[in-house]
């Protein structure tokens, strides 16, 4: 799914073997007995330095995030649809803030929960099913915002031993949506018939909790599964000590 997205979990975590943190982010380290409250902060405000990316780090631009592309399906319930997503653009990640983080290290686990004000998904989509008893299909540009989006990260790590190093190997990644609102708008509906595509954005809002709830578990897997593979791009390279300086 988003193939270069920087997870909240490892957001912190952008440094190598070669490099560091830029000198403006902020340092948490692993013996602080406020460690919690330090990534707390942390975390949302090395977002905020990353708007433009950071290049020396491979980082990405953040505001928007480009994602390549995703595939989703849902086959059981009222709601089974196909849906592919291209050139997916990302806005209001760098807005987030963090409500809890609890790192234990010792365990090799990071558990967070971050509120986004906006997040709008904005791509190039296909897609064909139904939605209750109704046919839906069409190819075009796909604007889904969620409002007041909180989503739960939960990191489950494993160490690994390599040239005398400890590397934090994410072996699982799990995430949830809990979005407040979930507003839908997808153009070109039924190959363009403005009177059909207008009936079904609307049908699709007046039932979003629906739709989006059903939806809902196929973007986790998604998410996860693209999560755990970032991450462990960082973490399987940088060890731990240099990710969460010991002193």
């Amino acid at each position: 799914m988003f193939v270069k997205v920087i997870s909240f979990g490892v957001v912190f975590s952008l440094v190598n073997a070669q490099y560091s943190l830029p000198e403006d982010f902020t340092r948490c380290r692993q013996k602080d007995a406020k460690l919690n409250d330090c990534l707390k902060s942390a975390v949302p405000d090395a977002l905020r330095r990353m708007k433009e990316g950071i290049s020396s780090l491979s980082v990405p631009q953040m505001e928007p995030l480009h994602v390549s592309g995703i595939n989703i399906e849902s086959g059981a319930g009222p709601v089974v649809i196909t849906q592919n997503y291209k050139n997916i653009k990302l806005h209001g990640l760098t807005d987030s803030i963090l409500t809890t983080y609890k790192a234990d290290l010792k365990n090799y686990r990071l558990r967070t929960d971050s509120l986004t004000p906006k997040m709008e998904f904005i791509a190039d989509y296909v897609m064909k099913g139904r939605i209750l008893v109704l046919p839906i299909q069409g190819k075009g540009i796909a604007n889904i915002t969620m409002v007041n989006l909180v989503v739960k990260h939960d990191l489950i790590g494993e160490p690994v031993q390599r040239d005398g190093q400890t590397y934090m190997h994410m072996k699982d990644y799990k995430v949830k949506f809990i979005p407040e609102k979930v507003v839908l708008h997808f153009s070109n509906l039924f190959n363009g018939d403005k009177r059909l595509g207008e009936n079904m954005n609307a049908f699709l809002n007046e039932n979003s909790d629906l739709v989006f709830n059903e939806l809902k578990e196929s973007y986790e897997k998604a998410l996860s599964s693209v999560f755990q593979d970032v991450t462990n791009k960082i973490f399987d390279k940088v060890p731990m000590n240099k990710i969460f300086p010991e002193e």
